[in-house]
């Protein structure tokens, strides 16, 4: 294997010194981007799910501190009063009756990663339902991991488009009439740090959402019709923010193969940087910093 001159070796260095700089700073500015995508996109779910759609419509007092105004049309109502709430449990893994060949999904907090549910890592039997503490919750229910540490710092829900089972760390929200379980949903996602407050149990020593708080706790409730607008057009807006923040994730796998394959190039003589020099501080140039 070559080696070359340590003065060549310093050159290596201090050229991918300069270039790595680069690339690294243009990885920053798209994470940082994600990250600004990421909280405009709660911004104006919290928006929608709160004010709505209308415009110069009158509006009241929520009531609630952190809430604020609210339509004058729109209810604000205890969740117990739209929706009922079951739980789940874990069938015996030591019964392999109960999970082998099994098709009914079977929700964890694992399987909480899209906003809609239809499959899960480990499916249960009909027995495993019928015989054990876990249930069958039909489609169109609002799913929440109640007991995990991820509930520090957010609240994973979907909606089940398929009947499912629930292990134990979860919850099942099956609204009535008067509320869609989206619109649930994208206000939950609007207004996380807020509610993980109101439903969890100050010093607590597991991180957990109380089913009393839960149950009690406030959510403004539209004319229906008005509900599933707003459902419309955030499903709408979320397009435009999934696009955006793609296209960043991109560009950092592109910038991160563009490293990689600079690193080889150089470190094996594919690029002669024996001509290159550097300025005293190794300042990036504007146009990559621009």
């Amino acid at each position: 294997m070559p080696v070359p001159s340590i003065k060549e070796q310093d050159g290596i260095v201090n050229f991918l010194d300069s270039e790595m700089a680069k690339i690294d700073l243009l990885i920053e500015k798209q994470r940082k981007l994600i990250q600004l995508l990421k909280e405009k996109r709660q911004a104006v779910i919290s928006h929608i799910v709160t004010k709505g759609l209308k415009k110069n419509v009158k509006m009241r007092d929520s009531g609630i501190k952190w809430l604020g105004t609210v339509p004058q049309s729109w209810d604000v109502t205890p969740l117990k009063y739209l929706c009922t709430f079951s739980g789940g449990g874990t069938p015996s893994k030591e019964n392999l009756d109960y999970w082998t060949d099994g098709d009914i999904p079977w929700v964890s907090p694992k399987d909480m990663k899209s906003f809609w549910v239809s499959d899960t890592q480990d499916k249960i039997t009909e027995r495993a339902v019928a015989e054990s503490s876990t249930n069958l919750i039909e489609s169109g229910a609002l799913l929440m991991v109640v007991r995990s540490g991820i509930l520090q710092r957010t609240i994973p829900i979907a909606i089940n488009t398929v009947p499912v089972s629930l292990n134990q760390d979860m919850k099942a929200l099956r609204f009535n009439g008067r509320m869609k379980a989206e619109y649930a949903a994208n206000f939950i996602l609007g207004h996380e740090s807020s509610l993980l407050l109101e439903w969890s149990k100050e010093g607590a020593t597991v991180e957990s959402i109380e089913q009393e708080y839960l149950s009690s706790g406030f959510i403004p409730a539209p004319p229906l019709e008005e509900q599933i607008g707003i459902n419309k057009e955030i499903t709408e807006r979320m397009k435009l923010f999934r696009n955006l923040e793609d296209n960043a994730t991109r560009g950092i796998a592109l910038l991160q193969e563009r490293r990689a394959a600079l690193i080889s190039s150089v470190v094996s003589g594919k690029i002669d940087v024996r001509n290159w020099a550097t300025s005293k501080d190794c300042q990036i140039n504007k146009e990559v910093a621009a």
